[in-house]
């Protein structure tokens, strides 16, 4: 065996081992959303069309892609998931993932807006 063999064979022996041990990952979501952001995907398993959501936005009505079409998201701020008509709504923290948000309270198949912070904040829907 060569040089060249044998330093690929140590290589890809650390790579599996890794693998296996957890420390690597080829799920790029799995570090989750920067502080601020949320990450809105059209698939389950974080897969899709993603939208980043960063609190700065403020009030945001979904576009038509994403409107009643969150299957998954992974949150990296404190959140309000809002269905304005007739009004629903769901806390989410920061921290928080859903691999398959639609099945697991059909709430993001009527998902209209994110909103910062608190639930609490919303005073009325938009007109």
């Amino acid at each position: 065996m060569n040089i060249r063999n044998s330093l690929i064979l140590i290589v890809s022996a650390i790579f599996v081992l890794s693998m296996i041990n957890g420390s690597l990952s080829l799920d790029p979501n799995c570090a989750g959303a920067p502080d601020g952001q949320v990450y809105l995907f059209t698939s389950w398993d974080f897969k899709g069309e993603r939208y980043v959501y960063n609190i700065s936005q403020d009030n945001l009505s979904l576009s038509d892609g994403f409107r009643g079409n969150v299957q998954s998201f992974i949150s990296g701020a404190h959140v309000c998931f809002v269905k304005w008509y007739p009004r629903e709504q769901y806390q989410i923290t920061a921290g928080e993932s859903h691999r398959n948000y639609a099945a697991l309270t059909n709430f993001g198949q009527r998902m209209d807006a994110i909103i910062p912070g608190n639930c609490s904040n919303i005073v009325c829907s938009p007109k």
